[in-house]
């Protein structure tokens, strides 16, 4: 994974024939849910798509050498550990939990494996401290949203990975709902030098105007690339090379 190429994450995999079609097409991370979802993964599958991933994952990146340097800012902080992920061999395999006891999400990551876990509601930020791999931890962007210094979003020493996604109205189910927020927020909190990802609404037709305007570390995609429910190699390819050209 080049450290200087945004990052482009494929959500809602549920099958192994869609996890290879985005393994192919160059995706960084490879997003399955866990969580109550039309696009729910059972163990086996999962497991099954780890094994399936697993050929086509490129080497890992070995690190310059280490200069240790005082990380004081929580842009510092997130960039630090953007980096360490991009230096790892891509796709990582992410499990996607929303409110989920912690030893349901332990058990998972060490079945399947998980290389990534993502915290997709209301968990506190601290949650993270007591999972063994990475976390990406989304926070519900909506009018309210504040990307002010002593938000939880900048909780250092948790998560190592924000992500914003569109707060939805009226249901308990967030994510890969197709619904899009205003991408100047996320431009908010790049101008603080803040690494991110940013989803909600995104598809291969919009994926470019929405990295120009909130300038994300990287992008994350669920039902922008299915026809008829269903994860589409060609669009999966399409958003890729969109976010490649961006």
């Amino acid at each position: 994974m080049n450290q200087q190429q945004r990052i482009a994450k494929i959500c809602g995999v549920r099958t192994v024939e869609a996890a290879v079609a985005a393994a192919s097409g160059g995706a960084d991370i490879i997003g399955m849910i866990f969580a109550p979802s039309p696009r729910l993964i059972d163990l086996d599958t999962a497991q099954n798509i780890a094994r399936a991933v697993a050929p086509l994952r490129a080497a890992p990146v070995e690190a310059a050498e280490d200069v240790s340097v005082e990380i004081k800012t929580a842009a510092e902080y997130f960039t630090a550990r953007s980096q360490q992920l991009t230096r790892l061999g891509r796709p990582l395999l992410c499990g996607v939990f929303q409110n989920q006891p912690l030893e349901h999400i332990l058990e998972m990551v060490q079945q399947v494996p998980l290389d990534l876990v993502q915290l997709h509601g209301t968990e506190p930020a601290a949650l993270a401290q007591q999972i063994p791999v990475p976390v990406i931890k989304v926070f519900h962007v909506d009018g309210a949203f504040s990307v002010d210094a002593d938000s939880e979003l900048f909780q250092t020493s948790c998560h190592s990975v924000i992500l914003l996604d569109t707060k939805v109205a009226g249901t308990a189910q967030q994510g890969g709902r197709g619904v899009s927020f205003d991408w100047t927020i996320a431009r908010r909190l790049a101008d603080q030098g803040v690494p991110f990802l940013m989803a909600g609404g995104l598809t291969p037709d919009n994926v470019q105007e929405a990295i120009s305007v909130g300038k994300p570390w990287g992008v994350d995609v669920s039902s922008g690339v299915e026809t008829d429910k269903a994860k589409d190699p060609a669009k999966i390819q399409a958003f890729i090379d969109n976010v490649r050209r961006a």
